[in-house]
């Protein structure tokens, strides 16, 4: 039994096509939940209790929680992976809908297990950092996965744009969605949205004016101002860069 049966023991189901691989995968994954435990959701999470470590003390901030960090959609999982690994004194969900990328995910987020050794049990939940899980499930989920006032900062990195007309109201960051992740975060923590699509990031400042976020950083040319020298880079930034591609860059803060 994994942790998260531990903590709830619900049946899993499968769902999905039959055919993917990876969903036998993900459902035994000890790091991973997912989205057909459809029960579980009728639980109030309390993420400071699921993740019951505090701050180290070497951190000077003995007794302290972790900030907890919500990632959506900020790439194949080596930008995750790297920020679990270098900030222990922060707790990370990563939500996403497809099996094989939270399954790989999980995978490249292993601490002790080097090199894709096979012959080293990737089940075993002491081979993991202890400061992350990963949701099988869609962002706007948050309301029944998130408590009020529980999230420390939001990543969502280059989500779908949705260019055609009748797909618009797909887009993610529209003013429902805002104002439930406004209620579920901490006062004086963050939303961090990158985009390299100028048409959705007007859509977005359209959609915070609506809203109680108020706007701390924005920029229409990300690299020009010179933030990715002190934010890591995703897979696609990397690739938007070598193309010349401007990445459009807005920070929101909750005030009240």
């Amino acid at each position: 039994m994994n942790i998260l049966e531990e903590k709830f023991p619900l049946k899993r189901g499968l769902g999905g096509s039959k055919n993917n691989p990876y969903i036998e995968k993900v459902k035994n994954h000890p790091k991973i939940l997912t989205d057909f435990e459809k029960e579980i959701y009728s639980h109030k999470w309390k993420w400071d209790s699921f993740f019951t470590t505090k701050i180290p003390p070497e951190k000077g901030a003995r007794g302290f929680l972790r900030p907890l960090v919500l990632e959506i959609w900020t790439g194949l999982g080596n930008y995750f992976s790297k920020n679990v690994n270098e900030n222990l004194d922060k707790n990370f969900i990563w939500m996403e809908i497809r099996y094989k990328r939270c399954f790989l995910t999980a995978e490249k987020t292993l601490w002790k297990v080097k090199n894709n050794d096979n012959s080293v049990d990737n089940t075993s939940l002491d081979k993991y950092n202890e400061n992350f899980v990963i949701i099988k499930d869609y962002a706007e989920k948050i309301t029944k996965i998130f408590d009020k006032n529980e999230i420390s900062e939001t990543l969502v990195y280059f989500p779908d744009p949705w260019l055609k007309k009748k797909w618009l109201h797909k887009r993610l960051l529209q003013e429902e969605f805002l104002n439930n992740l406004f209620e579920r975060t901490k006062t004086w923590w963050k939303l961090i949205f990158k985009t390299d699509h100028l048409g959705y990031f007007l859509h977005v400042l359209q959609e915070v004016e609506k809203t109680s976020w108020k706007i701390l950083i924005k920029t229409f040319d990300y690299e020009k101002e010179g933030f990715y020298v002190w934010n890591s880079i995703t897979e696609f930034e990397q690739v938007f860069r070598w193309l010349n591609i401007k990445i459009c860059y807005l920070e929101l803060i909750k005030e009240n």
